[in-house]
């Protein structure tokens, strides 16, 4: 017989400049704003303007004690970031899955394009798909051929991870309508940790992400038939800072080329700077393990145990006892997946319990 308590306990694991970011830590529920100066400025068509700016003083390099200062910089544009329900968008497909709308209004034209989320607990958040009149206003809703994992519920310094979908739209070249496939691929590494200054919010602890963006691109030419020709590649790196209580607090977005973008590029296409928003204190307490189910081996010589991922938990340590009268558990695994293998025969007795670590 196998008998499964469920515990919690916290422990610290990493030294306190290295802070870890939770899903708590991001945007999503609706009522959520928050606003960022930039030099991005979007027109009601998909001509993009902007002005290149030198980003040698902003990115810093790899390691950790680093400061980041973000005070100065761009203020071309304004734009305000809300949450809200996905039904509030006029959209003529529907985005399966999406729980929340992140819409961002561009104040100098009062342009809208959103993107279409959900905030999955303990794995982390899910991109369906965008809403951008500015990439085709005929049909301006695009749903991803599989959900993008973009930020995973819990992140921590020297975490990396990858994440990859496919799209189509249609561009309009030459007086043609050319229908357009593009792969995309990311591959993100959270590769410094320090403090970042934000106007009108001082410093906070942050990590930063360096992440390098392939676009494949396919098309289909008018007149040549149905199949997709191959287009070429580009590629495009991004620099996120991430702070607790307030997601995102500045990003740089490299210009685009057709060879992977070095990481210590100077031009940017865009820069953005939060300098307000309304998140609020999260409890970024870790909650207790639920859904253990216990699985035995056809030949009787293990079990595996397997459990949902709890909020705000960064792993698990798994314990057992063969005696439940006498408290004396002992540490079979200590583990950021969730789940664990015991080399016990099936005839045996025996407790198991699953501790979220923070």
């Amino acid at each position: 017989m196998l008998f499964v308590p469920f515990g919690i306990n916290s422990f610290t694991l990493l030294s306190q400049a290295q802070i870890i970011i939770t899903s708590k830590d991001m945007f999503s529920d609706e009522g959520h704003y928050y606003k960022m100066y930039s030099n991005f400025v979007q027109q009601h068509s998909s001509d993009d303007t902007f002005e290149e700016v030198d980003a040698s003083e902003y990115i810093g390099s790899e390691g950790g004690d680093q400061v980041w200062d973000f005070r100065e910089g761009p203020e071309d544009e304004e734009i305000q970031f809300d949450y809200i329900n996905p039904n509030e968008i006029d959209t003529n497909v529907e985005f399966e899955g999406a729980t929340i709308a992140e819409r961002a209004t561009f104040k100098s034209s009062d342009v809208q394009k959103s993107l279409f989320l959900d905030m999955k607990k303990g794995v982390g958040r899910y991109v369906y798909g965008f809403h951008d009149p500015a990439v085709d206003e005929e049909t301006p809703s695009v749903v991803f051929s599989g959900r993008l994992l973009d930020f995973p519920a819990v992140i921590k310094y020297e975490d990396e991870w990858k994440a990859s979908t496919s799209y189509e739209i249609k561009v309009k070249s030459l007086g043609l309508v050319v229908p357009t496939k593009l792969v995309y691929e990311s591959s993100m590494k959270v590769d410094a940790h320090g403090i970042a200054i934000l106007p009108n919010f001082g410093f906070h602890d942050c990590l930063r992400i360096n992440e390098l963006v392939k676009y494949d691109q396919f098309v289909k030419i008018p007149g040549l038939g149905d199949d997709w020709m191959n287009a070429g590649s580009v590629y495009v790196r991004n620099y996120y800072w991430l702070s607790k209580d307030m997601g995102i607090v500045a990003q740089i977005t490299s210009t685009q080329d057709t060879a992977p973008i070095p990481e210590d590029f100077t031009a940017a296409t865009a820069i953005w700077r939060q300098f307000e928003n309304n998140h609020g204190e999260s409890n970024n307490s870790v909650e207790p393990v639920e859904g253990l189910e216990i699985n035995y081996d056809p030949k009787g010589s293990r079990v595996l145990l397997s459990w949902e991922k709890a909020e705000n938990a960064v792993a698990y340590l798994i314990q057992y006892n063969d005696n439940f009268s006498k408290n004396d558990w002992k540490d079979l695994k200590e583990t950021s997946g969730n789940f664990a293998l015991d080399s016990i025969s099936s005839e045996k007795q025996r407790f198991y319990r699953v501790i979220s670590l923070e």
